[in-house]
């Protein structure tokens, strides 16, 4: 039995609420991808806690903020922006 290839294998799914700031190639205001947690000199917060630490008190890190942790809040598809009350 072959082991499974790379292209076989699917890139996890980062929560919507991780950031990063400072690091070409990472994004400042939109989701962060899980090939950014290869990139070392990275900084990465929640937005639920505007801290390094989630709502579940574990440090935050693409290769953590993934589903199947209790705080995960998946990409919300294009055009499908929250609503708010401001003007």
């Amino acid at each position: 039995m072959r082991p499974p290839t790379a292209e076989a294998q699917e890139t996890p799914i980062v929560c919507r609420r991780l950031r990063s700031k400072g690091t070409p190639g990472v994004s400042y205001e939109g989701n962060v991808n899980f090939d950014a947690g290869y990139i070392s000199t990275a900084t990465f917060w929640c937005t639920a806690t505007a801290g390094a630490v989630g709502p579940d008190d574990s440090y935050v890190y693409p290769h953590a903020c993934v589903a199947g942790r209790i705080c995960f809040e998946p990409p919300r598809e294009r055009g499908h922006e929250e609503q708010t009350d401001e003007p």
